[in-house]
């Protein structure tokens, strides 16, 4: 059985929002290894080229993609006060779901942003374990900073839905109507939790617009497709 955790945002993709840039070195220096990667970005450029064909505009609000959610998984939504579903760290999910969309549309909210230089060497526990702390440092003082700011500045309208599947895993769902956007993640049995990612991000579809203009909304179905 694989048992993996995978995470797809519409809203630019990356696995947890942190206000921060990492600087250091990252080109791989072994030619042999360095190939193998080169290879393997051939070989998903291909297959995302490929999905990109198949794709046809067809689309439903996020309001309408929780009811399909609840309605054809029997998704539980978190945060409730009758809630039978683990929390999942829900009020810090929230927040960082709030990070990211205020990080994208008004990042001036946020403040500066901070630059940290990646340790030289990565076999230095304590420079690895000390700048670790300072990127963490850095995402409490700026989650604080986010729960600042009233709903009158910066509305959202934060949902979550969780679909349990025992053993085989659990997935999520976290929506903003506000703002229209879905994120997916799972963790368990990638072939019992991933055809069911792939079928919320199709239900949530596209516009033609978001085909034309290959939007964030285009990029992450994609992405999703190609897993």
């Amino acid at each position: 059985m694989s048992k993996v955790a995978r995470a797809v945002s519409v809203i630019g993709g990356a696995d947890g929002p942190t206000s921060v840039f990492l600087i250091g070195p990252g080109k791989e220096k072994n030619i042999f290894k360095r190939m193998k990667m080169e290879y393997g970005n051939w070989k998903y450029r291909r297959r995302r080229q490929a999905v990109e064909k198949t794709i046809k505009p067809g689309m439903h609000t996020v309001g309408d993609t929780i009811l399909y959610i609840k309605k054809q998984y029997g998704a539980v939504e978190a945060g409730k006060a009758d809630r039978t579903c683990h929390d999942h760290d829900y009020n810090e999910r929230k927040l960082d779901f709030k990070y990211s969309l205020i990080q994208r549309s008004r990042p001036e909210l946020l403040g500066e942003e901070k630059r940290f230089e990646s340790p030289r060497d990565f076999k230095d526990q304590q420079a690895v374990q000390e700048w670790m702390h300072q990127i963490d440092e850095w995402r409490e003082k700026c989650l604080k900073r986010v729960a600042e700011i009233p709903n009158d500045v910066f509305p959202t309208d934060y949902h979550m839905l969780v679909i349990e599947r025992g053993a085989q895993g659990s997935l999520q769902v976290e929506t903003d109507t506000v703002h229209s956007i879905i994120q997916v993640s799972y963790s368990g049995d990638k072939k019992i939790m991933e055809p069911i990612q792939k079928d919320i991000y199709l239900f949530y579809g596209v516009s033609k617009e978001d085909i034309d203009q290959k939007t964030d909304r285009y990029r992450s179905l994609v992405t999703v497709l190609c897993g």
